[in-house]
C-alpha cells in the first residue's frame, strides 16, 4: 500500500487530494479530499487504512510514503498494526544540519531510564517536553566539561537529549532506509504520482469545478472510479492463452 497527494487551489483555500492505492495493481483502495494543512495527512491516511482493513479483515502488510508521513504518532500507529513503514523519518532541520552526536549515537539503558553518551558518561531523565511529546535527558557540567568529545558533541555546558515519545517506531523506519525493499517500495510508489498525471491530462481534471468540500470530495471519487474503471478494462481484456489440444 502506498499513500500519497496532490494540492488543489479552490478559492482561497488549498484542498489536498489523498489516493491509496495497492503496489501491485495500482487500483485505488482509498481516495480523501482535505483541507491543505500537513497536520491532517496522517490522520486522513489513518482513517483509509482503517476502512481498509475492515473491508478487507486485515492490515495491509508495508506502507510506503515520502517523508511527510514519517511523524512518530504516525509510525507508531502503523507499529501497532504490525504494518511495515518504507518512509523516511521527518527530522527537524535543526537536527539534519546539526555538526553534533545525534540521538543514534547514545545508547539507552530501559532499565534505568537513562541514556549513556558516546564517551560513556550517563544522561539521567530530566522531564517530559509537553509541547515536542517528547523526553529530555540531560548531562551534568562535572561531567560534560572535561570529555574530550564535548566539541563534537555539544557547545553548551553540558548535553541535552530530546527524544520523541514514540522514538523506538522512529529508529524502527530509519533502521529500514539502507533496505533493498525500501528502495523496492520506494520506486513502487511512483505509480501512484503517475495516477495524478493520468488525472490531470488525460481525464482532464486540471481544475476543480466545484467549491466546498463536500462537492469537492464527491469529485474526487467519481474520478477515482474512472481511473480504477480503465484498470479494470484492461484487465479484462487481456488475451487469454488458448489451450492447445493434446492428440494420441
Amino acid at each position: 500500500m502506498r499513500p500519497s497527494h496532490q494540492g488543489w487551489n479552490s478559492g482561497p483555500t488549498g484542498i489536498l487530494r489523498q489516493y491509496l492505492a495497492d503496489n501491485h495493481s495500482c487500483v485505488i483502495v482509498g481516495v480523501q479530499a482535505t483541507a491543505a494543512r500537513m497536520s491532517q495527512e496522517t490522520v486522513v491516511a489513518q482513517g483509509m487504512l482503517a476502512r481498509f482493513a475492515q473491508w478487507q479483515g486485515r492490515q495491509p502488510e508495508s506502507l510506503a510514503a515520502d517523508a511527510t508521513y514519517g511523524n512518530g504518532e504516525f509510525l507508531q500507529w502503523l507499529a501497532d498494526r504490525s504494518v511495515t513503514p518504507y518512509m523516511r523519518t521527518r527530522d527537524s532541520i535543526h537536527r539534519k544540519r546539526s555538526p553534533f552526536f545525534g540521538p543514534e549515537r547514545f545508547t539507552y539503558e530501559p532499565e534505568n531510564n537513562r541514556y549513556i553518551c558516546p564517551a560513556g558518561q550517563f544522561l539521567n531523565y530530566g522531564g517530559r517536553v509537553y509541547r515536542n511529546r517528547a523526553f529530555n535527558y540531560i548531562g551534568t557540567r562535572k561531567k560534560c566539561g572535561p570529555c574530550s568529545l564535548r566539541p563534537q558533541c555539544t557547545s553548551a555546558a553540558f548535553r541535552g537529549l530530546i527524544i520523541h515519545q514514540n522514538e523506538p517506531a522512529r529508529q524502527r523506519a530509519r533502521a529500514l532506509v539502507n533496505t533493498p525493499e525500501f528502495a523496492k517500495a520506494q520506486r513502487q510508489r511512483k505509480k501512484v504520482e503517475a495516477l495524478f498525471a493520468e488525472l490531470k491530462n488525460q481525464i482532464g481534471l486540471r481544475r476543480l469545478r466545484l467549491r466546498r468540500l463536500r462537492f469537492v470530495r464527491e469529485q474526487f471519487f467519481m474520478a477515482a472510479v474512472a481511473q480504477n474503471i480503465k484498470r479494470l478494462v484492461r484487465f479484462l481484456s487481456r488475451p487469454i492463452t488458448p489451450l492447445v489440444a493434446a492428440t494420441i
